[in-house]
Formats: structure tokens, sequence, C-alpha cells
């Protein structure tokens, strides 16, 4: 069970409930050790815990991923052979057990087994506890037989009840402390009056105790800090006199008392929250910040309310937040809380997800113009109705990438103006068998060789199970939300298929990410080029190893040199010609070859003049092709320091890019499609130029008006803003793209913890590095600096949390040594 168990920080905390054991390392929740007690427990018939775990948690547990499907009991060897008992108390000990694990059905089952000729105590403790889930009273308080503890927890269920009810518990509370008066001077007599005082601070109309008395008491009961039910004697109380406090039912500090509460259970998640919620009513927002941040790391019922929180304190006007204590005025927006927060919120339990989109709907005003605006959109159109099942934003971003459909459900704000027609479009070349000739039918932004891959580990962050975002085309090829069945078919036949139609398949399965499979179904370079259906699915058979190899200094300049070599007089292989210079002059780039790429630059003057002056090409297609040959021989000068010449081409690729607007849909999205690279390609090489402001210049352009939801342009501008000093401005765009989640997540949160470290916040760098790793399990970088962070005292008050965690993860063991 540790590959289900170390996935998640909070299977620390509450790891009593996984396995009834404890991490030496960490301290359980309290409400987990409540398990440990009763696991421990002799006398089944002795005093109860008052917390018990939440009723949904373990459904909670496996659907976060900390219990498989099937739950087993996890005991150690004496506390199974106990749990085999028949008899009638240790039938009352086992059902005990299962409540204090949050087994409640279990612990009904065992209940239901205790006749009614079981002593007094057993009896009266099984009616009771039948009874917690609320669907009906609690049972009369028993005779003296069964025993004080079971009669006083009974008439303290009596209260309880009453008070929820909004109906008088005066009686019951006065049975309690009459009852409990027995107990004066005993270690029990002050549990009882801790447990007496926290119900009678949560019955409305009932007199509330003094601040005073409530500190005297918890107290008293701290003497013995081993004294588990002590602690949560006094954990009751300290809960019920914060929550009592802002709202002048007592006259005691909630802020205090939800420290000392914090003291009694420092990992317990609930208690997180309540110590935040009163932080922020006396204006304390750092504190709340960081109670709010290790409730959503430490617990799982508690997390939504607790990014809740985040958001709110991070938007410009944060509710409840006392403004006057900081100047009168509301903060201004911190992107970085706000975008690691609804990272983690879009991200969790995805059976609570109209919740959580609710969280976002309910705050479109303040999140409207934040870099969050559109999952907020996404948010109030997925709550609407029709985007039952839909895809988490990211994934329904590129949804063409998963099924060759355009998403019905987003904004067109939301909408990539560019990336996502890549598919579509190879899909149409295909249905429609364009030939290539003398037009682009497809855009030239190809899928880096690492999309997929990316996107099956955004898939997991969210999940998110489907087939359709795998890496493994197999897996794509088989799901039934992925690969159309009419393209399947025609793959499943491939090799029956005309010659291009294979190579069209071949680009459209590039198109997805799907290189290696690209290559399989085309002739390599083995085969003779006859004609130019062959020369063109040579062509794309070195596109695939091109895009399969990029970042690898692959030899290809053979394959270029054996596709020119075969190519003929005949008109339809111009365009061949003139793209294969290009991609030829790409790879030689890659591998820093000057002379090389003087060659195809020779070689490809001729060709382009050539095809652009065919009678079947148009002036539009003339135009970008020429824009595409100079912004690819611009690498010559590049790599031989003409600047001269540098300039000149990029005059001629960015000019014509920018008067080419198109004239319909398909022209329309290729001018688009090649105004992107054009003006990437001018960022770096004014960067080149030392002309830093107006690569920013352009930058911006591109993040901001031109594909605002490419992460790449976002990366990119966070690398120039950095170098030009402006770090507040770097961690803005790397936030940007990390909010995009995918391609190059992981190297978004990453270079934004970063960021943040440079900043001297050190608690959101380590939300960073922890987030990349979400994307990245067994990346070694953020790990690393996760347990620096930790090892110089760095991280906030869960660090010892994060850090056992930490210990877990894949990459653990390739950590270099800390540096001291």
């Amino acid at each position: 069970m540790a590959d289900l168990t170390w996935r998640d920080p909070a299977a620390l905390p509450l790891r009593p409930f996984i396995d009834l054991t404890a991490d030496p390392t960490v301290a359980p929740s309290l409400v987990a050790e409540a398990a440990l007690f009763c696991a421990a427990q002799a006398d089944p018939c002795g005093w109860l815990p008052a917390h018990a775990a939440p009723a949904d948690l373990r459904r909670t547990m496996c659907r976060a991923g900390l219990l498989d499907a099937t739950d087993p009991l996890v005991a150690p060897p004496g506390v199974a052979e106990r749990l085999a008992s028949g008899d009638h108390a240790g039938l009352l000990w086992a059902a005990r057990l299962m409540r204090a694990l949050g087994r409640w059905d279990d612990a009904a089952q065992l209940l239901r087994r205790i006749g009614a000729d079981a002593p007094p105590p057993v009896y009266a403790w099984r009616a009771l506890l039948l009874t917690e889930d609320g669907r009906q009273p609690p049972p009369p308080v028993p005779p003296e037989v069964a025993g004080l503890p079971v009669r006083l927890t009974t008439a303290l269920a009596h209260a309880r009840s009453a008070g929820t009810a909004g109906q008088p518990a005066g009686k019951a509370l006065t049975m309690a402390e009459s009852l409990a008066a027995g107990l004066a001077g005993e270690r029990f007599g002050v549990i009882a009056r801790a447990r007496i005082l926290a119900v009678r601070l949560s019955c409305p109309g009932e007199p509330a105790p003094e601040a005073d008395t409530v500190r005297a008491v918890v107290h008293d009961l701290g003497k013995d800090r081993n004294d588990f039910l002590a602690r949560d004697a006094a954990l009751a109380l300290l809960r019920a006199a914060t929550l009592a406090a802002p709202h002048g039912t007592a006259a005691c500090s909630a802020y205090e008392f939800a420290g000392v509460a914090l003291a009694l259970d420092p990992t317990g998640a609930a208690t997180r929250l309540l110590a935040a919620d009163a932080a922020l009513a006396a204006g304390d927002r750092e504190a709340a910040r960081t109670h709010y941040r290790v409730a959503a790391r430490t617990g799982l019922a508690e997390r939504t309310a607790a990014l809740a929180g985040l958001l709110d304190l991070a938007t410009p006007a944060a509710p409840g937040a006392n403004h006057e204590s900081t100047g009168g005025s509301a903060p201004a927006a911190d992107t970085g809380e706000l975008v690691g927060a609804l990272a983690d919120l879009l991200a969790t339990d995805r059976r609570a997800e109209r919740d959580r989109l609710a969280v976002l709907v309910a705050r479109r005003p303040a999140l409207a113009g934040t870099a969050c605006a559109d999952a907020v959109r996404w948010a109030v159109a997925a709550q609407g109705g029709p985007a039952a099942g839909a895809r988490p934003l990211p994934l329904e971003r590129y949804r063409p990438f998963l099924d060759l459909n355009p998403s019905a459900l987003l904004d067109p704000v939301d909408t990539p103006p560019v990336a996502i027609h890549t598919p579509l479009m190879s899909y149409a070349a295909v249905l429609e068998r364009r030939e290539p000739w003398f037009r682009e039918i497809h855009p030239q932004r190809a899928t880096a060789a690492m999309f997929r891959d990316e996107m099956q580990a955004t898939a997991a962050v969210y999940g998110y199970a489907s087939d359709a975002a795998s890496a493994d085309y197999a897996t794509w090829l088989a799901a039934s939300d992925g690969c159309p069945p009419g393209v399947r078919d025609r793959l499943a036949n491939v090799s029956d298929l005309p010659l291009l139609d294979r190579a069209l398949l071949g680009r459209l399965l590039s198109a997805l990410g799907f290189h290696a499979e690209a290559k399989r179904i085309l002739p390599g370079p083995d085969v003779p080029v006859r004609d130019p259906v062959d020369a063109y699915a040579l062509a794309s058979w070195i596109f695939a190893e091109q895009m399969l190899t990029t970042g690898h200094a692959a030899e290809l300049e053979p394959h270029f040199r054996t596709l020119y070599d075969q190519l003929g007089d005949d008109v339809r292989y111009a365009r061949t010609r003139v793209v294969t210079t290009i991609n030829a002059t790409v790879n030689a780039a890659r591998r820093r070859e000057p002379d090389t790429i003087a060659r195809w630059r020779k070689l490809g003057e001729e060709d382009l003049a050539r095809y652009t002056a065919l009678p079947e090409v148009s002036e539009f297609d003339a135009a970008i092709m020429t824009s595409r040959w100079f912004r690819a021989m611009g690498f010559l000068p590049f790599l031989t320091g003409d600047r001269d010449l540098l300039r000149a081409d990029m005059d001629r690729w960015l000019g014509i890019a920018r008067e080419v607007t198109g004239h319909d849909g398909h022209t329309r999205v290729i001018a688009a499609d090649n105004y992107f690279p054009a003006v990437e390609t001018a960022v770096r090489t004014h960067t080149h130029l030392g002309e830093r402001d107006t690569a920013l210049a352009l930058v911006d352009e591109l993040a901001q008006r031109i594909d605002p939801i490419d992460p790449k342009t976002w990366l990119t501008a966070g690398e120039l803003r950095y170098q030009a000093g402006d770090h507040g401005g770097a961690l803005e765009a790397y936030l940007r793209a990390a909010h995009l989640q995918f391609p190059y997540g992981r190297i978004s949160w990453f270079n934004a913890g970063q960021v943040h470290e440079q900043l001297g916040r050190a608690d959101l760098a380590a939300e960073c590095y922890r987030l990349s790793l979400a994307h990245w399990p067994t990346g070694v970088s953020p790990l690393r600096r996760l347990r620096d962070l930790h090892l110089r005292g760095r991280l906030p008050d869960d660090g010892g949390v994060l850090a056992a965690w930490l210990a877990g993860q894949p990459a653990w063991l390739q950590l270099p040594a800390f540096p001291g």
C-alpha cells in the first residue's frame, strides 16, 4: 500500500487510518491518534474520545489515493487477533475501534451483533453509539448499573442534540453536571468538566463560561501531555471556545484559544482551519495564510475550504479581512498565492467537482481581472449543466489532441488561437485528402515530443482517468474518448491505404504528439523516391524523426540529402524542395553547422524562387513560404555573427508575417500560425543582438495578444523579465505559464519557485516546488530545493510533514548530499 500512501502529504498525519501505525517523525492529527488510543484500550466500557473521524473520511481517502479501492483493514497482529473475538465485550471494543477509524458501517454491524443479554455497560454503549449518525435521538440516560462513563456521555449527547435542533439543553446539561460531580478531584472529573463546558459553549441560549474558566480548565488538563483523553477534551473545549467567541457568546479571544488548540493538534487540518479563521478575524492575514496553506496540505475534507480561504486572501478584496489593521485599503492581488491555490483547488478530489467549481463561481467578481479569469469562466460554464463529465480546464483547452474535436464548452478567449488548430487541420487534410503540392495544408507549429507525457502527467494530477490523455499510442488509439472510429479504422488497415493517405495520417499522428507512430506507418530513407507522393511520404517520415529527436544531436543530414537528391523536375516536387531546405537548415542549426546551413541556403534560394513563380501557387502561399524560408535561413548569420544579414533576414520574415492575414478560415489560421514563430524568432534575434527592450516588447505582444495561453511564451517572457531585473514580472509570467499546467508545467512551477526563493518567500517557493513534483514525480531538482529549504529551517509549520513526505518520493535516493 506504500505506493498509494505517499502520494499526498495528508497521508502522514492521517496514517493511523491507513495501517494503525504512526510515523515517528510526524505526530498524527488528534482525530487520527484517537484510533491508536482505542486500539490500545483493554476496557471497552471506559471513556470514549470526544473526537471521531468524519463519516465520509474513508471514501475521501480512497478518492485521494491514500487507500486503494478495497480499503483493507491493516492492523498489527495483536489488534487483528482481538478483532476476531465474538464475545460482547470484544464486539464493543471492535465497534469503538471501527468508529475511531471512520469505519462507521463496520461499527454499526458489530454493534448489532451485541444482544440484549450483554452486560448493562456494554448494552448501554451499544444503544448510544448506534444513534451517533444523528438519524434518531439519543437513548435515555441508562441506570447506574451501566456505569458513569456511558451515563455522562449519554447526557451530553442529549445536550448536543438539543443545541443542534435549537432547543433548550439546560436539563441535559444539568444532569451531566450532576453526574460529573461524583468525579470531583479526580482526573476524569477535569475531563468531564471540559466536555460539559464545550457542549455548553455550542448550545445557543445557555450561559457561556468566562474566558478565565476555560483557561483554568485547559491548564488543569495540560498537566500531563501524554494523557490522550485530557488533550482530546482540552481540544474540544478550545475549539468550542474559538467558535463561540466571534459570535459574542463567550468573552474570550478566539485567536488565543485557537493558538493553544494548535499546540495540542499541530497537524490537524480542522484545527488549522479554525486557527486560520480566527487569525483572519483578528486581522493577522499572514498567520491566516499559513494556517490555510497547512490545512490544504495536511487535510482532505478540509482542503476545499482551506483553498477557498487562500483565494480570498490572494484576491484584491478578501472577505472578512480587517483592512483597517493594514492601512485601511484592500491589498493587491497576490498572483503567486492565487495561481497556486487555484491549481490545488482544481486538482483535488473530482467527486467534489461541483463544490470546487462553486468556490470559483462565488468569487467571479474578485477573480475576473486576474490570471485565473479563464478558469472562472470555465467553472461558470461547467456549472451550467452541459459540461457534465467535462475534462479539467487544462485538458479541455487541448481537447483536439484527445479526440480531434474542438471544445464546445470553452469561451473563445479560453481557446488557444493557433495551437489547437494543428491537429484539427491535419485531421481535415486526412478526411478531404488534401494534396500538399502548392499550398500550406498544415500549421507549422509542431507538437513537442514531450507533449503527450506532460498531458498524461496533468491528467494524473487532476485525477482524470481518461485513456485519451495517455502518452501511449495504443492506449489512445483504443480509447472510447480518444481516436475517432473513422481514423482508428484507417490506422488498423494502414498498409492497405494509398501512400498519400498514409503520409497525411502520419502528419496527423505527429500533430497529436505521436511522432514514433507516425514514422512507423511511413516509408523511410531506405525506400527509393519514384514520384512526388513518395517524396512527401519520406519528408513526413523525416519530419517525425526530427521532432522525436528534438534536444538530441541526431544525424539527420544524410536523410535530407537522400530526399533532396531524388527530387525531380515535376512541379509537384517544388514545394518539397523548399521545405526540405528549411528543415535541413533547422537540423544543421541544432548541430551548430554553419557550412551545412550555407549549402542549404544556396540551394534554397533557387528553390524558393522557382516555387513562388509557379502559377499554381497563390500570392498568399508564396508569401507564407517566403516568410518561413527567411526565418529558417536566419540561423546562418546568427551562427556566423553577420549582424547585418541577420537584420535583413528578420526584416523579410517578420515584415511578411505582419502583412499576411489570410482571406478565409483556413488561410487566417495559417497566417496566424506563421506570425507566432516569426515573432518568437524575432524575440530570440533581438535578444542575441542585445536589444532586450525590443525583445521584451515583442514577447509581451505574443503573450498578451497573439496567443495568451501559450505557456512557452510566458516562460520566455519570464526569462527575459528576469534577465532585465524585473523579478516580480518574471514571477507573474512563470505563474501564468504554470496556471496553464502543460506543456512545461513542471518547468513553470519550478522557475516560479526559484523566483519566490529569491524574493524571500520560502513558503510560496515550497508550494511551487511541490506542484512541480506533482507533474514530475521523479524530479530531483524540485525535491532537492524542498529538502534544502527544510534543512535550513525555512519551511512553515508543517515542514516536518513535508520533509517526511519528501523522503517517500521516487527521486529521494538520487538526491545529492546537502551542502550544509
